[in-house]
């Protein structure tokens, strides 16, 4: 599935675009960095821009996934690409998602991760009028797991051996979740204030 317009941040800072061909080697150059395979290991260390076009058409035609290239916005300067975030797994009967989300290295600590969760989580709870979204990651990112725990997001248990290695053994990942209420009532609010600050 794919939208027709991108979703542009409350700050103005970031944009969620449709994958377009231009994002490929992007993209594929992301999956395949060290970086982001440190802890989704099963990723391949080579992936190629044609592996990656023949995902981003599969993954359009899916009713169940809905990606976006995530470009940051800066005044006088081209739109740049900074990573993909992606709805996963979407259960309009239970009103359900899991969110996805890969960073450029060179774009980390910048504020921008938090800007694109924040506006897929307003796109989740806010427009698609879901109820509950989940995030998976590998027990030992202690980098995504701090920045749920401060988000707020709700710590549900660790799924023993969830992900393969790539090498033929497994790691244990963490499964947490944000409802629509909780966004509402506090999770909003924090990661606005959070999002400020950054454009101070």
């Amino acid at each position: 599935m794919i939208l027709s317009d991108p979703l542009v941040s409350k700050s103005g800072r970031i944009a969620l675009v449709p994958p377009q061909e231009g994002d490929d080697a992007a993209v594929a150059a992301l999956r395949s960095h060290p970086e982001t395979r440190r802890y989704v290991r099963f990723f391949p260390s080579h992936f190629s821009v044609e592996e990656q076009r023949a995902r981003r058409v599969t993954r359009a035609a899916d009713p169940a996934i809905l990606a976006f290239t995530i470009y940051a916005l800066s005044s006088g300067s081209p739109p740049r690409f900074v990573g993909e975030t992606s709805l996963l797994h979407i259960d309009d009967t239970h009103k359900s998602c899991e969110i996805g989300i890969y960073i450029s290295p060179g774009s980390f600590r910048g504020g921008l991760a938090t800007d694109a969760l924040y506006t897929v989580l307003a796109y989740v709870f806010e427009q698609r009028k879901l109820h509950r979204a989940e995030f998976v990651t590998a027990v030992d990112n202690v980098g995504m797991r701090g920045w749920l725990d401060i988000a707020g997001a709700t710590l549900e248990g660790i799924k023993g051996e969830g992900w393969s290695d790539g090498k033929g053994g497994f790691t244990d990942v963490c499964l947490y979740s944000i409802l629509e209420g909780k966004w509402v009532n506090s999770i909003k609010t924090g990661l606005e204030g959070r999002i400020n600050r950054v454009g101070t």
